[in-house]
């Protein structure tokens, strides 16, 4: 089987240190409560379900997603991908789909691999959603087809949100029926579990998720401090308290703690670099997340990777998730979860425009993956756009978010070194 060697981040940030450990307390703690049936494991995906699991106290939600990331960042994919691919899905597939079916069908039995935390226990329910991501829906139908159709699923159908709408101002029968979807879902969760909605829990699972979006929100905000205090190497990690523990006080109080120590990093102007920050980039799109040590290449330039796209689709507060509003609080959150806020135009606009000059960017990189035809087809054209409209040149580079078998790491570096020593000399005339 085959093993591919990468560069792994270095972290500035003392917090983003204690992720992976909290990662595999996590992944322990999952594998203990399969075996004592203490309490039930859903498999969950992004964008803002796993608040729903939380509303119910013998459930304990995994994202196979955060799983996958977590293998890449480890070097442990190739041979579970391999598994997959053998067994008849296509190299072209989504790295995630991809990787959990090989862990699935052998790697979940091998004893050999020390998985993070004893790897993924064995469901007993599924929940998945249509906002962030079609594929989900395709990869959850396959799991349950794996384990023989014994698991029940619930798909929830989030609704896109067409150019006539914005998320702020969404006509009522969108809300509506996503309410009535998470209506459904909890209904399905109750049944699986054995549990009754308690919607004192429901209320206190928003005003939780909300309070954590809002504290990250903050954090994000100070990086547009010159220098900036964190770099995406250390950002990125970040996501996992946020979307895995969303609705509980411990994502509150991590994403408080990162709060806290962002926000002095700011006052005491204490930025990534030791030495001056010569260029300011943001990351667009899924990262690698078997080399985020190509975010500690960019310092080599005196370069920092100041935003990126991918952390803003998890959280969603802005004083909107009220908790005397739970159903409609989760609705909007889920729909702000979708990938296209509206239309390619305008989420090229009012996301990755947006950030660049708020964060006074010099140059964009976008990560163009494989097997992510949603987040990857419009690139091109919204790299024209940020060139023609804004003057920000794009840096579009091609892979795989957890396979690295197609990544070849030294071409990727020689135009990396060709783009940023184009920004540095755009930077030079300039001044």
């Amino acid at each position: 089987m085959s093993q591919v060697k990468t560069d792994k981040s270095v972290k500035s940030v003392a917090a983003t240190k204690l992720v992976y450990p909290m990662v595999k307390e996590y992944y322990a703690e999952a594998n203990k409560v399969a075996q004592d049936h203490s309490k039930k494991i859903c498999y969950v995906t992004g964008a803002g379900l796993v608040d729903l699991c939380w509303v119910y106290d013998n459930v304990l939600p995994v994202f196979p997603e955060n799983f996958n990331a977590a293998c890449a960042a480890k070097q442990m994919t190739p041979p579970l991908l391999e598994v997959a691919e053998g067994a008849g899905y296509a190299r072209e597939l989504c790295g995630y789909f991809r990787n959990h079916t090989g862990y699935l069908l052998e790697g979940k039995d091998r004893k050999d691999v020390a998985y993070p935390g004893g790897g993924l226990p064995i469901p007993d329910f599924l929940i998945a959603d249509s906002g962030s991501c079609y594929f989900h829906l395709k990869w959850w139908r396959e799991t349950e087809r794996i384990f023989g159709y014994k698991i029940p699923c619930y798909l929830i159908d989030v609704p896109y949100i067409p150019p006539r709408m914005t998320l702020d101002v969404l006509e009522q029968h969108y809300l509506d029926y996503t309410v009535k979807q998470i209506k459904g879902a909890l209904e399905f969760i109750g049944k699986a579990t054995g549990q009754e909605l308690n919607k004192d829990k429901l209320r206190e699972v928003v005003r939780l998720s909300g309070e954590a979006s809002e504290l990250f929100e903050e954090m994000q905000d100070l990086r547009k401090a010159v220098p900036s205090p964190m770099g995406s190497e250390d950002a990125l990690s970040c996501l996992m308290p946020l979307v895995q523990w969303a609705g509980t006080q411990q994502a509150v109080d991590f994403a408080r703690s990162l709060r806290d120590e962002v926000k002095d990093r700011v006052e005491k102007g204490i930025g990534v670099l030791p030495g001056e920050e010569k260029l300011r980039i943001l990351f667009d799109n899924i990262p690698p997340w078997f080399t985020l040590g190509l975010f500690n290449y960019l310092h080599k330039f005196d370069a920092v990777s100041v935003i990126e796209s991918y952390t803003y689709f998890f959280h969603y507060s802005r004083g909107k998730m009220d908790p005397d509003k739970p159903y409609e609080s989760l609705a909007r959150k889920y729909l702000y979860g979708c990938w296209f806020m509206t239309s390619v135009r305008e989420t090229v606009n009012s996301l990755i425009a947006r950030k660049a000059i708020d964060y006074k960017v010099d140059g964009i990189i976008s990560y163009a993956l494989y097997g992510c035809k949603i987040a990857t087809g419009f690139l091109p054209y919204q790299a024209k756009i940020m060139q023609e409209k804004y003057n920000i040149p794009t840096l579009l580079l091609e892979g795989d978010m957890v396979d690295p078998r197609d990544y070849a790491d030294g071409p990727v570096k020689n135009r990396v070194d060709a783009f940023m020593e184009m920004l540095l000399e755009r930077k030079k005339q300039k001044s």
